[in-house]
This record gives C-alpha cells, sequence and structure tokens, in this order.
C-alpha cells in the first residue's frame, strides 16, 4: 500500500475568499480542506455527510461517531466496512500522536467502486472520525483520480496542529523516523554556521505532496474556481513542509537571536540568505522546488523561496502569506510588521510586508511593473 502515493507601495482588498472551500464541523472539531467543487448531497445531522464533484467521479463520506459506539478505530473501521459490504485492506498507521487506519476498499454502491479511507481518533477523546474517497472502478487506475482520492484524504483537520503537519496519508506512506535517525545539514546565514537536522524521508515526502497537488491544479486549469485552487494548492505544499522544518526554525532562531532583536531583522536577515540562492526552474515538472531541498542548497524560484521564508518565520511567530500572479509569473513573500513602511498587500483583514526572493532589494521594495493589484492572490495559511 505504501509503494502507491510565487519600489513602490501598493495595497491590495481581497479579491477572492481563500478558505471558500474549508469546511468545519463545529459539534466535532474536524474540518476539511477539500479540492474546489464538492457538493452536498447528504447529511445526516451533524455527524454523517456525503459530497459529491460535479465534474471529477470522486465521493467523500464523513462520518463521527462516539467512543460509545466504537471503542477505537480498528472497531470502526471493522463496522463501517461491514455495513457498506466493502472488501478492503486496513494498515496501522500513527497520525497525530495517535493510532489511525489507512484502508483501501472495494464495494458496490450504485455501481462498483474503489477507494480509500482514514480512520482516526479526535482529540480529548471526543470520538472517531471516518473518512472515505472513491470513485467508479473505471477511474480508479487513472493516477490523476488516484492523486485526487488521496488530497481529500490529506486533507482532513483534526486540530490545530494539522495546519502544520503532514496529512494521514502522507504520514502513512513517509512515517517519521527515529531521532538517532535524522540527517545533520549546515547552512551559514549572515556568517553563522547553524547545524540542523531533516527527517531522512523528508525531501521525498515533499516531492510526493508536490507532485500530487500539481495533479489535482492541473484538474482546475480550465475551471472558474482556478484561482481558489491555485490558493488550496500552496496551501497542501505550506501544511507538510512546516513540520519537517521546525528544528531547522527553531536552529536558525538561536543562532540569529543576538543579532536580530526585532521581526523586522529576522525576516530582513533571511530574506537577504535566499535573495543570493542559485536560480532555477523546471519547466518540465511541477516547477516548485521542495524546501527541504532549497534549504540544504539545491536551486530554486520565487515560489519555492516565498514558501521556505513563510515556513521559517512561521516557526518564529510571525504572520505570514505568499501572493503569486500569473500574469507576472511571479510570486512574493508576505510578513506582518507593524509599523513597516513599503510595499503591502493586504489578505483578509491582515497588511502584508513584500518581500521579493529573486533580486537583492530590501524587505519592502517591489518592481514598480508589478504594481497592479488586481493582478496578485494571496495565498494565507490558516
Amino acid at each position: 500500500m505504501k509503494r502507491r502515493f510565487f519600489a513602490v507601495i501598493f495595497y491590495m482588498l481581497i479579491l477572492s475568499f481563500a478558505f471558500c472551500d474549508v469546511l468545519v464541523n463545529p459539534s466535532w472539531d474536524f474540518a476539511v480542506d477539500l479540492p474546489e467543487g464538492f457538493e452536498l448531497k447528504q447529511k445526516s445531522g451533524n455527524d454523517s455527510f456525503l459530497f459529491e464533484h460535479p465534474d471529477i467521479p470522486v465521493s467523500i463520506v464523513l462520518r463521527a461517531y462516539s467512543l460509545s459506539r466504537y471503542k477505537d478505530t480498528k472497531t470502526a473501521a471493522s463496522n463501517v466496512m461491514k455495513q457498506l459490504g466493502a472488501k478492503y485492506e486496513s494498515s496501522d498507521c500513527q497520525w497525530r500522536n495517535s493510532d489511525a487506519k489507512i484502508l483501501q476498499f472495494s464495494m458496490n454502491l450504485n455501481g462498483a467502486q474503489e477507494g480509500w479511507g482514514v480512520v482516526a481518533n479526535l482529540p480529548d477523546k471526543k470520538g472517531i472520525i471516518v473518512m472515505l474517497a472513491y470513485t467508479p472502478k473505471a477511474y480508479a487506475q487513472n493516477q490523476q483520480v488516484s492523486d485526487f482520492l488521496f488530497s481529500c484524504l490529506d486533507s482532513l483537520i483534526i486540530d490545530w496542529g494539522c495546519y502544520t503537519d503532514a496529512g494521514p496519508i502522507t504520514a502513512f506512506a513517509f512515517p517519521k523516523s527515529e531521532q538517532k535517525d535524522r540527517v545533520s545539514h549546515k547552512i551559514t546565514i549572515d556568517g553563522k554556521k547553524i547545524s540542523f537536522t531533516l527527517d531522512p524521508l523528508d525531501q521525498e515526502a515533499d516531492e510526493f505532496v508536490i507532485e500530487r497537488e500539481y495533479s489535482v491544479l492541473c484538474m482546475y486549469q480550465n475551471s472558474k474556481k482556478w484561482k481558489e485552487a491555485w490558493q488550496r494548492y500552496y496551501r497542501q505544499i505550506f501544511r507538510n513542509e512546516c513540520g519537517r522544518l521546525s528544528q531547522a526554525a527553531f536552529a536558525i532562531q538561536n543562532k540569529l537571536r543576538s543579532k536580530c532583536s526585532t521581526d523586522a531583522e529576522y525576516a530582513q536577515t533571511l530574506l537577504s540568505w535566499v535573495q543570493g540562492f542559485d536560480y532555477a526552474r523546471d519547466h518540465k515538472g511541477t516547477d516548485f522546488a521542495p524546501v527541504t531541498k532549497v534549504i540544504c542548497g539545491e536551486g530554486s524560484d520565487c515560489d519555492s523561496r516565498s514558501m521556505l521564508l513563510a515556513v521559517l518565520l512561521y516557526h518564529m511567530n510571525m504572520d505570514t502569506a505568499i501572493f503569486v500572479s500569473s500574469e507576472y509569473s511571479h510570486a512574493l513573500f508576505g510578513v506582518a510588521l507593524e509599523g513597516y513602511s513599503g510595499a503591502k498587500l493586504k489578505s483578509f483583514d491582515t497588511t502584508y510586508v513584500l518581500g521579493e526572493t529573486t533580486a537583492q532589494v530590501d524587505l519592502g521594495l517591489v518592481a514598480a511593473d508589478m504594481a497592479d493589484p488586481a493582478k496578485w492572490i494571496p495565498v494565507s495559511f490558516f
């Protein structure tokens, strides 16, 4: 089962709502950041939901159970599959510090269906969540549909930490290694030599998520929701990469703490650092370099560098975002800094100072020929 898996001041008001399809269930405290366009077809109270996509042959079932109904994920998985008359395989997974089950199943429901599922414990013993994603058997071997299914399942959010940690499918395919097996890396920022470690599977996991989410994004190329799909693409990448660089971010902050007394100094120091990276693009692939490779010296472009800064400064308790533009074929990094002058864009109620990652300019300076606010799409991560 494991083998299958972006020097003028300007402002912008929100032109599109970044989280239109993040669906939150306050009764059970879970949420899903599904790909754009799903429609709610059936609902039973606040416990059971069926979503279908009008353009892509994929259905999603979400069902929450109390512990009085099912005592653990194994029991829940077995009983749900039995109720559906499904044949299935179940694998153990550690996700969000708890036992979970990853299911691969087939069933007859309005025809032959095949799919995958996640059964996980909700925090604080609130209950168990079951999420199933399936497609008609005729589409089950289509790689793009499989990518879509996995993307749906990885969009499950059961606690605040999920916004900065890999989804259940990625966590299953690339389990965390022991601390002793982590790989050491060294970088130099502003003359300071900094050591940190990465999990040996981090870069492979990054590539897996980026390629999968790019495959999903391509499905929206001609959709009216292409902007929202683009925003979700970057949210999913941020989510997966954020936790992987937590140790690196701590090491960087620890070394730079004595030199950088303000948030603005931190942001400027890191911006100057990434501006010196080797420039490279992959026009034949996803054209996005994993930040776990970028931080180790691999060539990168504007959106990968912007993502790296967003991740590192998030871990330094700063509000970050990125801004992307199809017209300019460019991306900018954004950080919320009180009282800082310079080029700015606004996402929801937050104003971000912009950083140009591919030219040696100070924070807040952006090329005048990229000053049309209507041509920038904000990507906020929370």
